[in-house]
């Protein structure tokens, strides 16, 4: 890839994120979380949190995003213990 190609992607995020265009984002919030020896256990209680907030979400958007934190950090654990 050539340096003109690299700069007209650049241009192209930011005209993108400069549309007065809204769009909703979703993201998971973990509260009240205490201190773990490693990451490895924070990550594990974060997928169990989640598995927790999926069983009282019943819409599909959110259950979505949901799902896809869960395999995000199940990719992490994995990666941890790689």
């Amino acid at each position: 890839m050539n340096v003109p190609e690299l700069e007209h992607i650049r241009a192209k995020r930011v005209n993108a994120g400069e549309s007065n265009e809204k769009e909703t984002v979703y993201c998971v919030e973990y509260l009240n979380q205490p201190f773990y020896n490693n990451l490895r256990d924070s990550v594990i209680a974060q997928i169990g949190l989640c598995k927790r907030l999926l069983i009282k979400t019943n819409v599909t958007y959110e259950r979505n995003v949901i799902e896809r934190e869960i395999l995000i950090l199940k990719l992490i654990v994995d990666l941890l213990e790689y």
